[in-house]
């Protein structure tokens, strides 16, 4: 009985000292981040300006979102734009970092995910990667809405989650109850989202150039992997579920890739360290005159 006391005991202490750990961590990075905030032109013209306009947020054209990802940002609306940028930098490294360490990474897989090219980009441009990654951190029935947030980082990943396989119809049922209030509260609003979509291809003329997607060569790779899950369940069908999305996605951001990188990393670390260092050559060589006229300032 002693020894059951002091095993709360100390379980308690550690959760006290993690919880401690956790939120100095996080106050730190949204100084720093206050500090040298990043460009985040994602931020402050798009989620910034949403988090505004909880009720018509595609008034705002560069949201292609689904409209309840408007109430995660909402909050933001009661602080300033560079205090907002701030927390949702830090938001953005706590949350994947949380993610990778729930799927059982190390240091290593910490480093690799948190100074990746993906990871980079999502936080020089602002973005909100930590909304469906908070998703995958559920890995529920609650998870899926925040998946379909951005769909295009690994919806299919839910066909692996246990959540699914063991409550089919359950697993759907908050989902299809949030998409039905959507639509009495923000109306018929895949018209204005598919709207801004076309709205925002037709204004960047250099959208092509951040496509990473191989669509539609990579089709038959992604139904590939989408019947190696069905059909055998492997460990790995999450990994394989988020790669068959990338697969079958017209089109995807690097950033899109933070999630799948964050998964990977946490449990294959040589194909981790191969596709960190193939990106990162990637980025320079497509960008060598800007990282050549870098060099020669450093110089």
């Amino acid at each position: 009985m002693l020894d059951i006391v002091k095993i709360r005991s100390f379980s308690k202490k550690l959760f006290s000292q993690k919880a401690v750990f956790g939120i100095t961590s996080f106050i730190l990075l949204t100084v720093l981040f206050l500090i040298f905030p990043p460009q985040a032109v994602d931020w402050h013209l798009g989620f910034y300006k949403v988090s505004q306009n909880l009720f018509h947020p595609y008034d705002i054209e560069l949201f292609i979102n689904p409209p309840w990802m408007a109430l995660f940002i909402y909050p933001f609306r009661y602080l300033s734009e560079n205090i907002g940028l701030a927390i949702n930098s830090s938001l953005n490294f706590f949350i994947i970092g949380l993610l990778v360490i729930k799927r059982k990474g190390n240091i290593l897989s910490l480093t690799l995910a948190l100074t990746s090219y993906p990871f980079i980009s999502m936080l020089a441009n602002g973005n909100i990667e930590w909304i469906p990654a908070l998703g995958f951190i559920l890995q529920d029935k609650w998870g899926l809405p925040l998946l379909l947030v951005k769909p295009q980082t690994g919806i299919l990943a839910i066909m692996s989650w246990d959540s699914l396989r063991n409550n089919h119809i359950s697993f759907f049922v908050p989902t299809i109850l949030i998409i039905s209030m959507s639509f009495i509260v923000w109306g018929n609003w895949p018209v204005r989202m598919l709207a801004n979509i076309q709205h925002l291809q037709g204004v960047e003329q250099g959208l092509a150039s951040w496509n990473y997607s191989l669509f539609p060569w990579s089709i038959p790779l992604g139904l590939g992997l989408l019947f190696y899950i069905i059909k055998f369940k492997s460990i790995n069908s999450e990994i394989y579920g988020v790669l068959a999305t990338l697969c079958l996605a017209p089109y995807f951001a690097p950033y899109s890739l933070t999630i799948s990188f964050a998964l990977i990393s946490a449990t294959h670390h040589r194909i981790a360290i191969a596709a960190w260092i193939l990106l990162w050559v990637v980025l320079i060589f497509t960008n060598w005159p800007f990282v050549s006229q870098a060099l020669g300032i450093l110089r």
